[in-house]
C-alpha cells in the first residue's frame, strides 16, 4: 500500500465529502478511491469514516487521524517545494574540485565571470591532482584530466585539450650542457609528475617522428604547481601546461626547451554525478565552462571538440 497516496485520498474524500467527487478530482475511479480508504483502515485496524447512502462523517479515530494527515502532507509539500525551489535557483553553494594548476591559474577568472552573471552563487573549491570521487567527497562538479578515468556513476563533457611544453629556467640552462635533442634529456635533471606515469621516460613527436627517451628525475612530485615552482627555482626541466608557462616564457623566467618537439596534449573534462535532476546552478556552471572552452584561445588551450551538445 502506498501510505502517502492513501493519506492524500482519505483527506480529499473528507474535504469534498464524497468518494465520487474525490475520484473525479483525483482522476481515479470510484473503486480505486474506495480501495485506498479501505486499505488504510485495514492497515490502521480501525474505521475512519462512517458511510451512509447520503453522507460521510468522521469517526473519532478518523478525526484524530485527519488532523495528523493534513499536517504531514502540508510538511511534505513544503519540503518538496523548498527542495525544488533550491534546485531551480541560481544561488547557493557550488562545490567544485579542480586540478591544482587549473584552480590556481584559470579558475579565479572563470569564477569571477560566472559570478558577474550569477552573484548569488558561492564557490566552495577543493584543489587536488588526484582522482577525486566527487560523490564520496560531496562535490557537485569536477574539472579533471580525462585520462584519469571515470566511475560508472559519473558523466563527463569534454572541455579542452591542453598543450604541454618542456621548459626550464635560464639559470638551470646556463649551468648545464646544451639541450639540443630529446636523447640528451637523460643527461639533465628532470621534474617528473607521478600521476601521469611519465616518471622514467617521456614520449615526444618531432622531425623524426615519435620517440620515447629515458629521463632522470631530480624531483618526482604529484603536484603540478610544485613542478612549476621547482622549474622557476633552477631545479630542472619540467613538462607544464602552456597556459601556465606562456607568461613565464614571455617574461624570460622560463625557456621553452626543444620547441620543435611536441608532447602529448592532456584532455580536460567537466565531470558531474548524473544528468537527472541536476541543480540549475550546476547545469549553468557546466554550460558556462563549455562555452568558455569554445573560445579556449583565451585560456591558452584549444577546445577538445568543436562543439559539445
Amino acid at each position: 500500500m502506498d501510505r502517502l497516496q492513501s493519506m492524500r485520498v482519505f483527506t480529499k474524500v473528507v474535504e469534498l465529502g464524497s468518494f465520487a467527487r474525490a475520484a473525479q478530482q483525483l482522476e481515479m475511479s470510484n473503486a480505486v478511491v474506495t480501495r485506498y480508504v479501505a486499505d488504510l483502515e485495514s492497515h490502521l485496524g480501525t474505521r475512519l469514516l462512517n458511510r451512509t447512502t447520503r453522507s460521510l462523517s468522521l469517526t473519532d479515530a478518523g478525526e484524530t487521524y485527519l488532523q495528523r494527515c493534513q499536517q504531514i502532507l502540508e510538511d511534505l509539500d513544503e519540503a518538496e517545494g523548498l527542495v525544488t525551489a533550491r534546485s531551480q535557483s541560481l544561488s547557493g553553494t557550488l562545490r567544485l574540485v579542480t586540478p591544482v594548476m587549473f584552480g590556481l591559474h584559470l579558475l579565479p577568472a572563470l569564477m569571477a565571470r560566472f559570478q558577474q552573471r550569477y552573484p548569488e552563487v558561492v564557490f566552495d573549491v577543493m584543489l587536488s591532482d588526484r582522482n577525486v570521487d566527487i560523490v564520496e567527497e560531496g562535490r557537485d562538479v569536477a574539472v579533471m584530466l580525462s585520462d584519469l578515468g571515470l566511475g560508472p556513476h559519473l558523466v563527463a563533457r569534454p572541455l579542452v585539450s591542453a598543450e604541454i611544453v618542456m621548459c626550464a629556467s635560464p639559470g638551470y640552462l646556463r649551468a648545464h650542457p646544451p639541450l639540443t635533442h630529446p636523447r640528451e634529456l637523460s643527461q639533465h635533471s628532470c621534474i617528473a609528475m607521478r600521476l601521469t606515469g611519465l616518471d622514467t621516460e617521456w614520449t615526444l613527436t618531432g622531425p623524426e617522428g615519435e620517440l620515447t627517451v629515458p629521463v632522470r628525475a631530480s624531483l618526482l612530485c604529484s603536484n603540478a604547481e610544485l613542478a612549476h615552482q621547482a622549474a622557476l627555482a633552477d631545479l630542472g626541466v619540467a613538462m607544464l601546461g602552456s597556459y601556465v608557462v606562456r607568461p613565464e616564457i614571455e617574461a624570460g623566467r622560463l625557456v621553452h626547451v626543444l620547441p620543435q618537439y611536441q608532447l602529448p596534449r592532456r584532455d580536460v573534462s567537466v565531470v558531474y554525478p548524473s544528468r537527472k535532476f541536476l541543480p540549475t546552478k550546476v547545469r549553468a556552471f557546466i554550460d558556462f565552462l563549455v562555452d568558455e572552452a569554445r573560445v579556449g584561445a583565451k585560456m591558452g588551450v584549444r577546445a577538445a571538440v568543436p562543439d559539445v551538445a
